[in-house]
């Protein structure tokens, strides 16, 4: 019964919320309209239990120094896996790397990159790539940015109750122009699927922390 109740709740708030210390001020109406959106709860109310009675693919998000939150798989198109918020607010993720953002003040609109799967990062070559990011409010279109890879070690990462060794790949995304730098990490298994990763958008927002707690089936 506490189960359903709690799963009704889910329905009823939203996923996460964070402080806005430290942000600069063209941001904040970011920070605010998420924080109006996305009602943040005890993050030992996700568990291994609360998971597995909720019938759909799910992750936890946390944005900064902010709780975790739960977001359910709303649909899949064109390899595009479309997570959901209980207030609607979408992430967009493909092949474990967020391309689009809805429902913020400040979304990410598009991202375009050479389709470089995980398998071929840690299996081929140099590994360089450039990629065009798109922003909403303010609107910035086509910026383009240098990519590039480093392949790490195995690390054991705990996600509820399962225990993975994972392989570190960590990706950074620079602009010399702007003078952007940022650097993000997947954790990916054997099979190359992305469990748990640490990603920036833009310097000026800190870092989505997803991890994977029920894998698609599809």
């Amino acid at each position: 019964m506490k189960l359903i109740k709690l799963f009704i709740l889910l329905t009823l708030v939203s996923c996460t919320s964070f402080e806005t210390n430290n942000i600069a001020p063209g941001y904040i109406a970011t920070f605010n309209s998420l924080k109006n959106l996305l009602v943040g709860y005890d993050s030992d109310l996700i568990n291994s239990e609360l998971i597995n009675n909720i019938p759909y693919a799910s992750l936890t998000l946390k944005i900064g120094r902010g709780p975790k939150g739960l977001l359910i798989l709303e649909s899949v198109r064109n390899e595009n896996y479309y997570w959901l918020s209980a207030d609607s607010i979408y992430l967009v993720i493909r092949d474990g790397r967020i391309i689009k953002t809805q429902g913020l003040e400040n979304d990410l609109r598009e991202v375009i990159y050479p389709r470089i799967s995980f398998k071929e990062i840690m299996t081929i070559g140099p590994k360089q790539f450039k990629a065009f990011y798109s922003f909403t409010n303010p609107e910035l279109n086509n910026l383009e940015l240098q990519l590039s890879y480093l392949v790490g070690e195995k690390e054991n990462i705990q996600i509820l109750d399962n225990s993975m060794n994972l392989i570190l790949v960590t990706e950074e995304i620079s602009n010399r122009v702007l003078g952007w730098k940022l650097t993000n990490k997947y954790w990916v298994d054997e099979n190359y699927y992305v469990w748990k990763s640490e990603q920036a958008l833009t310097p000026k927002i800190p870092p989505f922390n997803v991890e994977i707690t029920k894998k698609p089936s599809m």
